[in-house]
């Protein structure tokens, strides 16, 4: 894409209200998903903004918003299929009741009691503490969020510790589950 001119940055810091706008009114965040978390559909509508301040033609036609408005919320529903489909292709994990770990379509086993459910947790955190060994990033940080959840922590206290947003966390986990889903070592490790 093309630089955009003095007029058209107006154009677009004047409208950011409106990214935000289509998002609460035609897109359903999920911040399970990683893409589909608010700041990520926020700034992929803001690159749809741009896209429609460098596409508009100020004819009389159609004021800017409503030309806008119509670009970024096309564009956004665009974004949120291709992410969708990319999701078809990976296997999900699923977590139980008692922090065990299975690939989807495993049939999870009701825990008999609670040393199997606390042998179950410290054999998923024990497969998680291994695998964070071969990410860095957010990818490590989500894993090493994980784990942190699956022994009792809320979001909120887990973002406190690290000095960041909850929404950081959840969009590193987010990250970090769909790097684990398609690492075929790992799902190779839950069997």
């Amino acid at each position: 894409m093309t630089s955009l001119t003095k007029q058209q940055q107006e154009l677009v810091a004047q409208n950011l209200p409106v990214v935000h706008w289509v998002i609460c009114d035609y897109i359903h965040v999920n911040p399970t998903i990683c893409g589909l978390e608010y700041s990520d559909l926020f700034q992929e509508g803001c690159v749809w903004l741009c896209k429609a301040a460098a596409t508009f033609k100020d004819d009389g036609r159609a004021q800017f918003a409503t030309y806008a408005k119509t670009v970024v919320k096309n564009g956004l529903l665009s974004y949120c299929r291709t992410i969708c489909n990319r999701g078809k292709m990976f296997s999900r994990l699923i977590i139980g009741e008692h922090g065990e770990l299975a690939a989807d379509g495993e049939v999870l086993e009701a825990q008999s009691d609670v040393f199997d459910a606390q042998v179950s947790l410290m054999e998923t955190l024990s497969l998680l503490e291994a695998s964070k060994q071969d990410y860095d990033g957010v990818a490590r940080l989500g894993i090493e969020a994980l784990a942190l959840k699956l022994q009792g922590m809320r979001v909120t206290d887990i973002a406190e510790l690290y000095q960041v947003p909850p929404s950081h966390v959840g969009a590193w986990i987010s990250r970090s589950v769909a790097k684990l889903r398609s690492d075929p070592r790992f799902l190779a490790s839950l069997l």
